[in-house]
C-alpha cells in the first residue's frame, strides 16, 4: 500500500491552522465543510521547549515511515500534539506528522476536517475531550470497531466520520523513553470496521521503540496461562464450563464466558491498553480491581460471536464496568436488559455489543470449594429475540436453577443462598448519566 507522507510538517517553525467547533452547535453538513476548513485559527504555540517539540515531530515522522504497511485496510495515521493556545493547553493535529492512503479521498477529507479540531487537555475547560483528549489525559489507549457507535459528545467529529465513512479507529498515547511524560496521541483511522487491534498495536509499539519513544502494549495471550496455575482452579473451571455448555445448549444462548480477577502485572483498562500500575510485581493483582476472560471456560453457539469473544480477550474490565464488572463489584448477580445503552466508560465493549446485536446480559460471581476465595464471574448473553421482560426473568430463573444444581462445589461469592428465589441487581443506563439499579427477586423453578 502506498502512503503520502507530510514532510512539510517538520519545518523548524511549527505551522497551525485550526478552529474549535462550538460544542453547542451542530457539526457542519457537507455544504458547510469547505467554508469551515478555510477559516484559520492562529495563536497556537508549541508546548515548552521548541527544540524538543521539533525533535518529537522528527521521531514521529520516522515512526510513521515504518507504518506504511501497517494494514491492508485504507488507513490515515495522524499525530495529535499538545500546544499552548493563549492560556490553555490543547491537542491539535494541525502541522503534525501524518501518513495517508493516497487512493482514499474520504480519508483525505477527514484529515482536513480533523485539522479544524482542538481538544482541551488542561482540565480547565468545559469543552469536549474527544477521543484524542481522553487518551492523552488518561494515558491509556482507546479503540472501537466503528467510531459511528460513539455519541457526538464522546466523539465531536461524528458528523464528519459519518459523511466520510470513517469506521475502525485506534488511539494510542505516545510517551518519552522514561514513560513518565505523554508527548501526544497517535490515531489510526480506517474506512472499514475493525475487531482486533493486537497486531496494529504491536507494530506501532515497535515503530515507536525504534525512535526511542514508547506506547502501551496489547496484552499477550501467553500471559493468561497464569489463570490456570493449579489443579484446584482447573477443576473449578471444568465445572464452570459444564454449566456454560448446559445453559447455552438448552436455552440457545449465543455466548457465555468466564471472567476471573486479573493476575498479570499489566492489565487492559478503559477501552483497551495497559495500565501497569494496577498490579503488583509479585504477580498478584492489587485489590483485584480488574477482571479478564479465561480461555478455559467459555461456550459459543452462534458463529459470529467468535469475533465478539476476540474483542473480549483484548479487554480487561474494572470493577463496576459492564454487567460482569457489576457482578464482580457486588459479588452477586446482575442483569441488564440492554447493554447497548451503556456509554463506553461504563462498558468498554459496548461498541462491539452494538455491532453484534447483543442486548440482554446476565452475570453472577461465584466461588468454588476447590479454590477457596477465588472469584469466577460467569457472563451469559441472552438470545436477542427474547425481549419480553417476563420471558427474560423466566430465563434468568432457569439459569439460576442450573447454577444451583452445581452448588455442591460452587456458591455465590457474597454468601447469598439460592433457594426458591435469587436476588439479582437490575441495572440500566440512566437518562442523566451513569447507571440506575435496583434489587429484584427472581423465582427459581424446581
Amino acid at each position: 500500500m502506498e502512503f503520502d507522507l507530510d514532510l512539510d510538517a517538520f519545518s523548524d517553525r511549527p505551522q497551525f491552522s485550526s478552529c474549535i467547533p462550538d460544542p453547542g452547535r451542530e457539526i457542519p453538513r457537507e455544504n458547510e465543510d469547505r467554508r469551515m476548513l478555510t477559516s484559520p485559527f492562529l495563536g497556537l504555540e508549541p508546548v515548552e521547549n521548541p527544540n524538543a517539540y521539533c525533535l518529537i515531530k522528527e521521531k514521529i515522522t520516522q515512526a510513521l515511515r515504518q507504518l506504511k504497511e501497517l494494514t491492508d485496510q485504507h488507513v490515515l495515521a495522524q499525530f495529535w500534539a499538545p500546544v499552548k493556545n493563549g492560556g490553555r493547553y490543547v491537542l491539535t493535529t494541525s502541522g503534525q506528522p501524518f501518513v495517508l492512503d493516497p487512493h482514499t479521498n474520504g480519508l483525505h477529507q477527514y484529515r482536513m476536517a480533523s485539522l479544524m479540531y482542538m481538544f482541551s487537555v488542561d482540565g480547565e475547560s468545559d469543552g469536549m475531550l474527544g477521543l484524542p483528549g481522553r487518551v492523552f489525559q488518561q494515558k491509556l489507549p482507546e479503540w472501537t470497531p466503528n467510531v459511528q457507535y460513539y455519541s457526538i459528545k464522546e466523539y465531536p467529529r461524528l458528523g464528519h466520520a459519518q459523511h466520510y465513512n470513517v469506521q475502525g479507529t485506534l488511539a494510542l498515547p505516545v510517551f518519552e523513553p522514561s514513560g513518565r511524560s505523554c508527548v501526544g496521541v497517535l490515531e489510526l483511522i480506517m474506512t472499514s470496521p475493525k475487531i482486533s487491534y493486537a497486531s496494529e498495536v504491536d507494530k506501532v509499539c515497535k515503530a515507536l521503540e525504534a525512535v526511542s519513544l514508547k506506547s502501551s502494549e496489547i496484552l499477550d495471550h501467553t500471559s493468561m496461562q497464569i489463570q490456570i496455575c493449579n489443579d484446584g482452579r482447573q477443576t473449578a473451571l471444568t465445572e464452570i464450563l459444564e454449566i456454560l455448555t448446559v445453559v447455552c445448549e438448552t436455552h440457545k444462548l449465543p455466548l457465555a464466558q468466564t471472567w476471573v480477577p486479573c493476575m498479570h502485572r499489566n492489565v487492559l483498562a478503559y477501552g483497551g491498553g495497559l495500565k501497569k500500575s494496577c498490579t503488583s510485581f509479585d504477580g498478584s493483582c492489587m485489590e483485584q480491581v480488574c477482571i479478564s476472560t479465561t480461555d478455559a471456560a467459555f461456550y459459543i453457539v452462534d458463529a459470529p460471536m467468535w469475533h465478539f469473544r476476540e474483542a473480549c480477550v483484548e479487554h480487561h474490565l474494572q470493577k463496576g464496568q459492564g454487567v460482569a464488572g457489576r457482578a464482580f463489584l457486588s459479588r452477586n448477580a446482575c442483569f441488564c436488559r440492554d447493554i447497548t445503552q451503556f456509554c463506553k466508560t461504563d462498558y468498554p465493549l459496548v461498541h462491539y455489543a452494538r455491532m453484534f446485536k447483543l442486548t440482554s446480559c446476565f452475570a453472577i460471581c461465584l466461588q468454588s470449594t476447590h479454590t477457596g476465595n477465588d472469584d469466577y464471574i460467569l457472563e451469559f448473553f441472552l438470545p436477542p429475540s427474547i425481549t419480553d421482560s417476563y420471558e427474560q426473568q423466566t430465563l434468568l430463573g432457569f439459569l439460576l436453577a442450573i447454577i444451583k444444581n452445581h452448588f455442591q462445589s460452587l456458591k455465590v461469592a457474597s454468601g447469598i443462598i439460592l433457594e426458591e428465589e435469587g436476588l439479582v441487581e437490575m441495572v440500566q443506563a440512566s437518562t442523566n448519566k451513569g447507571l440506575d439499579s435496583r434489587l429484584e427477586c427472581i423465582r427459581i423453578p424446581r
